[in-house]
């Protein structure tokens, strides 16, 4: 093989140019050039022989490894695909069934309203295909409006039955395979529209955080398409909401509510009023001996709704009564309330810069997750890496770098493994939690292990561009602290080159946050 060979060259070429092809069609225009720089580099030394020809096999490396890694993406790609398929052929029987038995007029779960509206404007506004479009995509825009409409009817059910996590899971879904099958994600409308439906379903279970991102990040991309006018208007109303509840059309008349009611109310973040209803509903059931985790659950609400309002000394009282009705005889607390009741009080106390206090609730809530159960197991690691990262940023206020590094450490090891079953095609619990964890590793690392930041913010990247192309705030923060990395390296060129970046995600993915964009438009000004 290092001799003169014409068919290795010729066959290489000929195995290896369209990957190259394959990568220019995803837009990774960069391993594109090297994969075809390499491969022709290797033929031109077999064509011509000499000296040098003996180098030629080591340059298959680099090849053999993209080979690798397209033939893993083509598995999980055709692997999707394939289940996809199965389920979109039950769903479209489902539908001729229901329309057999239901001609005059189907049925819908009216347990979402705002849901269903944008949903149904989503469907209804699936783009046409153009007279002279191609039959091949006419196909596959007809299987991604079959599988939004799936999505929304699953989605509807699962709601129905109050069955968050399902529901979440499937907009989920919907939202990965879009974005795999979408080569340029700002020209594709399906992907836009998957986007405002999973805004939308986080926007009905009060997930409002998450809810605001999908919804930016819908908006973004729908907003170029004129068939989505409708669908984005209704995103944009609701972000309206989210920003400035209080100034929101229908929010300035709040009906009169029974106490048990307040989450309508934290719906709308009125802090206040649902605070105080929330606390006239503690009082009637403390009255009438009601149900104690039922109550511990009010207490935790009350405990959000006092952090919300800044109001420390309530925080603390309801999370002391929530701790002291676990320990009743016969109480049956949930551990997961009294671990969130020990994780609040901690968060408390390291705002007040008591970091000691601190870092004995988180230690108290760290012994509550049970990661080694077999019911929710991913959620309860996902907890436990929360609480060590809480830990960790204590132990660096007290100085105490050894046991910060530790917590860092034992993080990753549980964030490591949810990355391999990322990989592997199981869902990640949060995937922008993990990165944020990342990333927060990262930056601790810059001063003690530099060799460790570059690492960490790949990994953290990689987990965003498979959950959501890497558009997230999440990989915003990755650019930061890896432009941290390179400022106190002494690289400013490259230090304004990656600030620019994770300004154009704040842009996309927050815009309304001008504290954050000013910071990092100043950044990269004084980098220049």
């Amino acid at each position: 093989m290092g001799e003169k060979n014409p068919r290795w060259a010729l066959g290489l070429l000929l195995a290896v140019g369209w990957l190259g092809a394959h990568r220019f069609y995803l837009g990774r225009y960069a391993s594109a050039v090297a994969q075809l720089g390499i491969s022709v580099l290797c033929a031109a030394l077999w064509l011509w022989g000499g000296p040098l020809a003996r180098y030629a096999p080591y340059l298959l490396g680099p090849v053999v490894f993209w080979l690798l890694r397209d033939g893993f993406w083509l598995f999980d790609y055709f692997r999707v695909e394939e289940d996809m398929d199965s389920r979109l052929s039950a769903f479209a029987q489902s539908q001729l069934d229901a329309q057999a038995s239901q001609p005059a007029a189907s049925v819908q779960a009216a347990a979402a309203p705002a849901l269903a509206s944008v949903a149904q404007s989503l469907v209804a506004a699936a783009p046409l295909p153009h007279p002279k479009s191609d039959p091949a995509a006419d196909l596959q825009a007809d299987k991604k409006s079959l599988a939004i409409q799936m999505a929304q009817k699953h989605i509807s059910d699962a709601l129905a039955h109050r069955d968050i996590q399902t529901a979440h899971a499937e907009a989920d879904t919907l939202v990965r395979y879009l974005a795999q099958r979408s080569r340029k994600p700002q020209n594709d409308p399906h992907l836009a529209m998957a986007y405002l439906l999973q805004g939308m379903t986080f926007y009905q279970t009060e997930h409002l955080d998450a809810a605001r991102k999908k919804l930016q990040m819908g908006v973004h991309l729908g907003a170029a398409f004129a068939e989505l006018a409708q669908p984005v208007q209704q995103a944009q109303s609701c972000l309206q909401r989210l920003r400035a509840p209080k100034m929101a059309p229908g929010t300035t008349a709040t009906p009169a509510l029974q106490p048990g009611q307040y989450p309508l109310l934290m719906q709308v973040q009125d802090w206040a009023q649902a605070l105080a209803l929330c606390e006239q509903t503690i009082g009637l059931q403390t009255a009438q001996n009601g149900d104690l985790p039922d109550l511990a659950q009010h207490h935790l609400h009350a405990m959000e709704l006092a952090q919300h309002l800044g109001d420390t000394a309530r925080q603390r009282g309801h999370g002391q009564a929530l701790l002291a009705l676990a320990v009743r005889e016969g109480a049956a607390v949930p551990a997961t309330l009294r671990r969130q009741a020990l994780e609040r009080l901690g968060d408390g106390y390291q705002a007040e810069g008591e970091h000691q206090r601190a870092t004995q609730h988180y230690a108290q809530a760290l012994a509550l997750v049970d990661v080694r159960s077999g019911v929710n197991a991913a959620a309860q690691a996902l907890a436990l890496c929360a609480l060590l990262q809480r830990m960790a940023a204590s132990h660096a206020a007290l100085g105490e770098t050894a046991q910060a590094l530790q917590c860092w450490q034992r993080l990753a090891l549980y964030v490591d493994s949810f990355d391999r079953l990322d990989q592997q095609g199981q869902r990640m619990p949060d995937p922008e939690a993990v990165s944020v964890m990342l990333a927060g590793y990262a930056a601790f690392a810059i001063r003690l292990q530099p060799a460790r930041v570059k690492p960490l913010v790949q990994q953290a990247l990689r987990i965003q561009q498979r959950s959501c192309r890497g558009y997230s705030l999440a990989a915003a923060r990755a650019y930061e602290v890896f432009a941290d990395f390179l400022a106190a390296h002494g690289q400013t060129d490259a230090r304004r080159s990656y600030l620019k970046k994770a300004l154009l995600l704040v842009q996309i993915c927050d815009p309304d946050n001008s504290a954050h964009l000013q910071q990092l438009k100043t950044a990269i000004r004084e980098a220049a």
